[in-house]
């Protein structure tokens, strides 16, 4: 990739160093896009406040989160120059990014599911020239999500031997917070993947990647969620009426509200198991796993039947 500002060596230098610590290189498109907004203004080669005080600003038409990549990017850049020896080169800092509006998860039913992995829904993937296979990777990468409750970036770069077939367990490595960790997978699952991994083996030998697009390349997550949300779109499942249609990573919150729905159902500490539900997750903090407790009401039935009366005897709250 080249590159025409006055940061251009240092921005290919970046690209490198990126793609050896990062197992996703997807903030690297912007790249590109902040070298050419250096140029047009004929910058030195010194980030600084005000140089970058255009970049940071939000574009026509663009979403927070992709605001977001792009301060994410030069916070990235700025930090590594630092690292190098230009103690001079500005660093974004944290607190300037927006704040995303909390997305609301939307809740999956049995019946959505068992529709969505039939044969019937599954069976409408269709081969693409750059994923020849995809008829039979995706609906077992997602099946892999679901049942795991694995970010679907932690699912998409699973190399070859990360999953472990013989054994039954899934290796999950570099991952965003830094928290590897080793899954069981459970015995259904477990099976289709080994029928999945025949197929594929004599299709793509030698792939890298678990769920190949090709012999050496995975799915992106634009490529992912596409398919994801168009298969869904075909079938009528999970559309909502408020605009609030489900996503790929619905899966996993689908996993987590199951597993706390069963608790609850058999009666169990549900904050004594969080911690190992962190864990599992591969969670930084525990708050970010007791985020699925204030869905509870909404989402699970067990919980409206063991305890909706509860909220009969308490008190409405007064702000102020």
């Amino acid at each position: 990739m080249s590159y025409t500002s006055s940061l251009s060596s240092r921005i290919e230098k970046f690209d490198q160093q990126y793609k050896v610590t990062h197992k996703s290189y997807s903030l690297l498109f912007y790249t590109r896009m902040f070298d050419a907004y250096w140029d047009a203004h004929q910058y030195p080669p010194l980030l600084s406040k005000e140089r970058l005080s255009g970049w940071i600003c939000c574009l026509d038409e663009e979403s927070i989160q992709r605001q977001n990549s792009r301060i994410l990017l030069v916070r990235y850049l700025g930090k590594y120059l630092q690292s190098i020896g230009e103690s001079d080169q500005y660093v974004l800092p944290y607190n300037i990014s927006p704040k995303v509006p909390e997305y609301v998860p939307y809740f999956f039913t049995e019946e959505e599911l068992k529709r969505l992995f039939s044969g019937e829904v599954m069976g409408s993937l269709k081969s693409v020239p750059h994923a020849m296979s995809r008829q039979y990777v995706l609906p077992q990468l997602f099946s892999t999500i679901h049942c795991c409750g694995l970010r679907p970036g932690e699912a998409r770069t699973l190399l070859v031997g990360d999953v472990n077939l013989g054994h039954g367990w899934i290796d999950i490595n570099g991952t965003k917070t830094s928290r590897d960790r080793r899954l069981p997978i459970g015995d259904t699952l477990l099976e289709e993947l080994r029928k999945y991994d025949l197929i594929v083996q004599r299709r793509l030998p030698e792939r890298k990647y678990f769920f190949p697009t090709t012999k050496d390349c995975c799915y992106k997550f634009s490529s992912a969620s596409i398919a994801f949300t168009r298969i869904l779109r075909d079938a009528g499942i999970g559309q909502s009426s408020n605009g609030n249609n489900a996503r790929l990573y619905d899966l996993r919150h689908h996993f987590v509200f199951r597993n706390i729905n069963k608790w609850i159902e058999d009666g169990k500490d549900v904050y004594a198991l969080l911690p190992y539900l962190r864990l599992y997750l591969g969670h930084s903090s525990i708050l970010d796993t007791e985020y699925y407790l204030h869905w509870v009401p909404e989402f699970f039935p067990v919980f409206g039947r063991l305890y909706g009366k509860l909220g009969d005897n308490l008190p409405e709250a007064i702000h102020g």
